[in-house]
């Protein structure tokens, strides 16, 4: 199910809601547009100062389940982002995100938050827009993406002990600088798990 589907302007339905909502968001017939604010992210360094004031709009799901997001975005500084992003806690949580490098790479990167965070950049993209997909099977969950919606490419899997119930949406950051935009043409959202993670099928 698209839970975009009977959103309008500033209008959610479908169970959505928004953990820190940002200055500047809307829905219209291509999906849902954000434009974070500056020096905003989810990240917990490694005994450092942890950054936790992103904005996500989420759903609460229960149990095993795979989420898909198409997102485009104009990536202005490094560490911005559009992700598809999963949480429990402060501490516990995970992103997928199609994000800029320092350099001005722009690639699939993920995120694995126990309490301290992880990332890994994935292969390289030509422009800044791709489709997104977390899925989860009991403790276990995996991370692909593909440019076509069709042909999923594996990023990692990896085994994260949480609540059984847990917030499953998007979000956009823009660690540094402002003037970061994002845009998801669809949420979907089912509640089974991709049967084999290493091939996506």
């Amino acid at each position: 199910m698209n839970l975009f589907e009977d959103c309008t302007g500033k209008a959610l339905a479908n169970g959505l809601a928004w953990f820190q909502e940002p200055p500047e968001w809307g829905f219209d017939q291509d999906g849902l547009t954000i434009t974070p604010a500056a020096k905003t992210d989810f990240f917990r360094g490694y005994l450092r100062a942890p950054s936790d004031n992103a904005c996500l709009l989420y759903v609460n799901v229960t149990g095993d389940f795979t989420a898909v997001t198409h997102a485009r975005a104009h990536l202005v500084g490094f560490g911005d982002a559009a992700a598809l992003t999963v949480r429990a806690s402060a501490t516990q949580w995970t992103k997928l995100c199609l994000e800029r490098s320092p350099i001005g790479d722009v690639s699939a990167v993920s995120v694995v938050t126990n309490p301290w965070s992880d990332d890994a950049n994935n292969e390289l993209l030509d422009k800044p827009e791709c489709y997104l997909r977390l899925t989860r099977s009991g403790d276990v969950f995996a991370m692909h993406y593909s440019v076509d919606g069709a042909k999923w490419r594996f990023v990692r899997t990896f085994g994260l002990v949480m609540p059984p119930t847990v917030m499953v949406g998007v979000h956009a950051q823009a660690p540094f600088v402002g003037g970061c935009s994002a845009r998801f043409g669809l949420f979907d959202l089912t509640h089974e798990a991709v049967k084999d993670f290493r091939s996506g099928e």
